[in-house]
């Protein structure tokens, strides 16, 4: 039978946790926006309080969770709509949303990161998407 020691405070590995990047946050927010898959579920609205989904009073938290995806994806839709062409190319070509435009010389790594750079900035200073970056 092993003895149990107390683990010295050197030996203890405190565990990193990653969270997610605020601009991939913001982008699939905005790419699930754009494929218009926000509305879904229209009919199980209605029934809410019944699965204990709301809390009986028409406030929902799942719906609170989807107006806040919504104003981060809109705002981030503005935010793009900002940016350089090229940028706003490679947003969309990254982020596999069809576009009629293309760039055949540019370098899309080199243009997304350039893109994603300024898009961080915008978002940053936006108030719908600031808190993302807190």
């Amino acid at each position: 039978m092993s003895e149990l020691r107390r683990v010295k405070k050197d030996e203890f590995r405190q565990q990193n946790f990653q969270t997610a990047d605020p601009v991939d946050v913001c982008l699939e927010c905005w790419k699930e926006w754009m494929h218009g898959d926000s509305d879904r579920d229209l009919g199980a609205k209605t029934m809410g309080g019944l699965v204990a989904n709301s809390d009986g009073y028409g406030s929902d938290s799942s719906e609170a969770q989807q107006k806040r995806d919504t104003d981060i994806a809109v705002a981030t839709d503005a935010c793009i709509d900002s940016l350089k062409r090229l940028h706003i190319w490679a947003i969309y070509k990254s982020c596999s949303i069809g576009q009629v435009w293309s760039f055949p010389n540019a370098d899309l790594v080199a243009a997304t990161t350039g893109a994603r750079i300024e898009l961080e900035r915008l978002l940053r200073r936006n108030p719908a998407t600031s808190s993302e970056f807190s």
